[in-house]
């Protein structure tokens, strides 16, 4: 019987909640497109990849609620676990990316390595959710 239970002693996504995506939505995963598309300091290419990454979460989240049968305990949480490290690492590029443009003063042409880092993990990070509802 414990082995039952035994996937759940792997490493575990953290589940804390970075202080800045606790708003302006219950959604960690949509405030971060919010964010991102809200900024002003991307261009229309990232806008649409923060947008397909946020697409892709509320599609997910549609599938795991209509799922029939039911997912289980564990369907769910491996679901959430996809979509905690993809979240966690776009906010990660993201905040490199922010970070890197504000030290550069504000220079977009200073920050192109940053921003291509940002978009490959937009694009991971909408592919993980992607996977999550097809595997």
């Amino acid at each position: 019987m414990a082995g039952d239970w035994d996937w759940l002693k792997g490493p575990q996504p953290s589940s804390e909640v970075p202080e800045q995506l606790r708003t302006p939505t219950a959604s960690p995963a949509l405030n971060l497109g919010v964010q991102v598309i809200g900024s002003n300091i991307v261009g229309n290419d990232v806008v649409e990849l923060a947008a397909q990454y946020m697409a892709e979460h509320a599609r997910l989240e549609l599938w795991m609620g209509s799922h029939e049968p039911p997912l289980g305990f564990r369907e769910q949480y491996e679901r959430g676990r996809a979509s905690s490290e993809a979240l966690l690492g776009a906010f990660e590029a993201w905040g490199a990316f922010e970070t890197a443009y504000q030290a550069s003063g504000k220079k977009i042409d200073q920050v192109r390595d940053e921003r291509e880092r940002l978009k490959t993990a937009l694009r991971r990070a909408a592919d993980a959710l992607i996977r999550a509802r097809t595997e």
